[in-house]
């Protein structure tokens, strides 16, 4: 048997070429050798050789997997995964052309450092202010109609084991409801919640769909005041517009106003529920009592007097 050298060699002098051998019809192409390539190395390594090849391969690729292990425990505890644009093949389309009711720019602690943190943080501050919006109206109207509402049903007012204030953690008197309150409260939140939860989820993707995600706005307005009042405001504008398209764009600017109106409204009652249970707990006495100039809280009274009295008469 000739070496494999040997045989290489003359099966390459038997290839046919541009000059050679070749079927009928068809032109042979020229084949070109390179002389400096060797086929085959002179000496060709041995099996153990090839082993310890191979274990040298297989240790380092096991350094290198240990090492990115590594990389990965020390970093994945300290990198922010909550970013969108961390998500492969994210649409960021939808973040980049955010023009967001009430945002001025002003953050001085980085909180939303990402378009994906200042939806997320959006989205929790419509909720509380409207919650806070809610509990403002609650608070004072409490303090105000439990004497009138109470002596119109000649009954005891919950109010008065707070001395007229408004139940709270601070002041006391939630114990007075009962479980039935609290689990009815907490029902109304979680339907609330699992009714829009997907919208929240669904809307960092809502480039490519026929809706756009704008946080806190879940399409509820079954008295359409928007609209209602976007048309009462354009029909009085100080300058009419004189085609579709500029009373469109009236309208859309109008409606634009009133979710900033919203939120400026929400942040003032975040401020104004925390000023109310901390002034209540540290001067003991009713906030309407405390600034009856707001409230019109004599008028409350007066009518308070009025209706005891009438129905002290039957």
């Amino acid at each position: 048997r000739g070496s494999p050298r040997s045989i290489m060699s003359l099966a390459m002098l038997a290839m046919p070429t541009a000059s050679g051998f070749s079927p009928a019809g068809v032109t042979a192409r020229p084949v070109v050798h390179r002389a400096s390539t060797p086929v085959m190395p002179a000496v060709p390594p041995t099996f153990d050789e090839m082993v310890a090849s191979k274990k040298r391969l297989i240790d380092a690729h096991a350094a290198d997997v240990d090492l990115s292990l590594e990389w990965l425990g020390a970093t994945l505890r300290t990198k922010e995964t909550r970013k969108f644009a961390d998500i492969p093949g994210a649409d960021l389309s939808v973040l980049k052309t955010l023009n967001l009711a009430g945002d001025i720019g002003f953050d001085p602690l980085c909180l939303a450092e990402s378009t994906t943190h200042l939806l997320c943080y959006r989205e929790a501050e419509v909720k509380h202010g409207r919650l806070a919006m809610l509990g403002v109206a609650g608070w004072v109207g409490s303090e105000l109609l439990h004497e009138p509402v109470a002596r119109l049903f000649g009954a005891q007012s919950m109010l008065d084991l707070t001395d007229g204030r408004a139940p709270s953690v601070l002041n006391g008197g939630l114990g007075q409801f009962g479980g039935g309150f609290w689990l009815a409260a907490f029902a109304v939140a979680a339907i609330l919640e699992s009714a829009t939860v997907s919208q929240q989820f669904e809307g960092w993707r809502s480039g490519d769909k026929v809706w756009k995600y704008v946080p806190g706005d879940y399409a509820f307005d079954p008295l359409d005041l928007r609209s209602t009042m976007a048309d009462f405001w354009v029909a009085r504008a100080d300058v009419q517009p004189k085609t579709d398209g500029e009373k469109m764009e009236l309208k859309a600017n109008i409606k634009a106003n009133i979710g900033t109106a919203e939120i400026v409204h929400g942040r003032l009652a975040m401020l104004a529920i925390t000023g109310f249970a901390l002034q209540e707990a540290l001067w003991h006495q009713p906030v309407v009592d405390q600034s009856p100039i707001f409230f019109a809280t004599p008028v409350y009274h007066l009518l308070a007097s009025i209706v005891g009295g009438i129905r002290g008469m039957f």
